[in-house]
């Protein structure tokens, strides 16, 4: 009866550690018991309404921002997607800081993101088509090459990558469709910026 006993005991003891791990793993992947996708909407949502310090602790973390990646690439990824963090160098926060802030005055220019490190893919496909379909005439051709010159990365980023295709495309639209100037090319091209650096 003795070793019954026993037997019980640890047989309960092991039942109520099951229950225990069934409980408690789904907490271990998350603190708040969310699952994989949840948690995705959650980053996802903080980068759009956290603060600064919260969103740059995100993004300096997300590398689906890369220099390999062109513009054809961007139809591979997922429509909804982002693409988020630096694609050369490590984000610097004041320089983040500047470049959101800056951002803002271009809030209701709907080609220009918020956050040069967190873009919606939707948003560089169709800046990206905007390139292949407005044509210039030779003086919106002479603004644009005015810009390059003017900007930091001559260019509208430091390599042929998706952003430069994206950006190209968005100057395309901000000179033709809107008869945005040079410097103010220069100028969103500067801010919106994605590799990193101060």
């Amino acid at each position: 009866m003795n070793q019954l006993n026993k037997r019980t005991a640890a047989l309960g003891g092991a039942v109520l550690v099951a229950i225990a791990l069934a409980l408690a793993v789904p907490r271990l992947v998350s603190s708040r018991g969310l699952s994989a996708a949840e948690l995705k909407r959650a980053d996802t949502a903080r980068v759009a309404t956290g603060t600064l310090e919260q969103r740059f602790a995100l993004l300096s973390q997300r590398h689906t921002n890369q220099c390999g990646l062109t513009s054809t690439n961007l139809n591979q990824l997922a429509v909804h997607g982002r693409l988020q963090g630096s694609c050369c160098r490590p984000m610097v926060f004041d320089r983040y800081v500047q470049q959101v802030n800056g951002l803002q005055a271009f809030a209701a220019v709907a080609e220009i993101p918020a956050d040069p490190y967190d873009i919606p893919v939707g948003l560089a496909k169709r800046l990206t088509g905007y390139g292949d379909s407005i044509n210039f005439s030779g003086a919106q051709q002479a603004v644009y090459d005015h810009a390059v010159k003017l900007s930091d990365e001559h260019g509208p980023c430091c390599c042929h990558c998706w952003r430069w295709y994206a950006f190209k495309g968005q100057a395309t639209a901000l000179i033709a469709r809107r008869q945005y100037g040079a410097a103010q090319v220069a100028k969103v091209w500067n801010l919106e910026d994605g590799c990193g650096g101060a």
